[in-house]
C-alpha cells in the first residue's frame, strides 16, 4: 500500500515538474533583441487584414468572414493573409502578404514552438522585397491560448513579444527583388502586442523593422 501511495505521489510530481518545465522553460523563451538604427520600420494589425484564412486550427478571424478555409493537405495548418502594412507617419506606406508555416526544425523543448514566415512586402513607387524569418510562438500561446482558452483565466495586462530566431544570426533575412529595392539585402526583427483576448487574435498587432546591410557597414 505504501508502495502505491509513493508510486501515486511520485506521478502527480512528476507531471507538475514536466508541466513546469514545458511552461516556464527559458530555452523556450523568445531571444531576439531590439533593433537600433532601423531603416525601415512596417506596422500591422490583423483586425485590418484584408485577407486572412487557415484550416480552422487558429484563433484568427476569417476574413473576409466566410472566405475559403485552407482545407488540402499541403497547407493545412497554414496561416494566409494580406494587410496594408503602416509606415511611421501613420499612413499606409506598403501592401504585405504573409504565409506562415510550422517549422520543420521546432524541437519544442529547446526552441519553443517555431514557425517559419514568408512575407512578401511591396511598396509602391519603391519596388518588392522578401522577408523569411522564423518566429517562436510558443510565449503568446502559453499567455492566450494556454493559460485563457485552455486554463480559463481571464486576460489581464498587455502582452508583449519578440518572436524573431532567425534564420540569420541577427534576425530574418530580408531580399530586394523588384524597383529600386532589388539590390536590398538586410535583416528584419518582429515585435507583437496583445492589448485584449477573448479567444481570438483579432487585437493582435505588429511591428516588422528593416535593417539594411549597407547601413551596418
Amino acid at each position: 500500500m505504501k508502495y502505491a501511495v509513493s508510486l501515486f505521489f511520485g506521478l502527480i510530481l512528476g507531471a507538475i515538474a514536466a508541466i513546469a518545465v514545458i511552461v516556464f522553460n527559458p530555452l523556450t523563451l523568445s531571444q531576439s533583441k531590439a533593433m537600433s538604427n532601423a531603416d525601415m520600420a512596417f506596422d500591422y494589425s490583423m483586425g485590418a487584414a484584408w485577407i486572412s484564412t487557415h484550416s480552422n486550427r487558429l484563433n484568427v478571424p476569417v476574413v473576409p468572414k466566410g472566405s475559403q478555409l485552407l482545407f488540402e493537405n499541403g497547407i493545412r495548418g497554414s496561416l494566409l493573409s494580406s494587410m496594408p502594412l503602416q509606415g511611421q507617419s501613420g499612413s499606409a506606406a506598403a501592401a504585405g502578404t504573409r504565409i506562415t508555416v510550422p517549422s520543420s526544425d521546432s524541437e519544442f523543448l529547446r526552441s519553443g514552438l517555431l514557425v517559419d514566415d514568408y512575407w512578401l512586402i511591396s511598396m509602391p513607387g519603391a519596388g518588392t522585397f522578401f522577408v523569411h524569418a522564423v518566429n517562436n510562438q510558443w510565449p503568446l500561446v502559453r499567455d492566450t491560448v494556454v493559460w485563457v482558452d485552455l486554463l480559463n483565466r481571464k486576460w489581464s495586462g498587455s502582452g508583449q513579444y519578440d518572436p524573431t530566431r532567425g534564420p540569420a544570426a541577427a534576425g530574418a533575412r530580408v531580399v530586394g527583388l523588384t524597383g529600386t529595392l532589388k539590390n536590398l539585402r538586410g535583416v528584419a526583427q518582429e515585435h507583437m502586442s496583445v492589448d485584449a483576448y477573448s479567444g481570438s487574435f483579432g487585437a493582435l498587432q505588429g511591428r516588422l523593422t528593416i535593417k539594411s546591410d549597407a547601413s551596418s557597414n
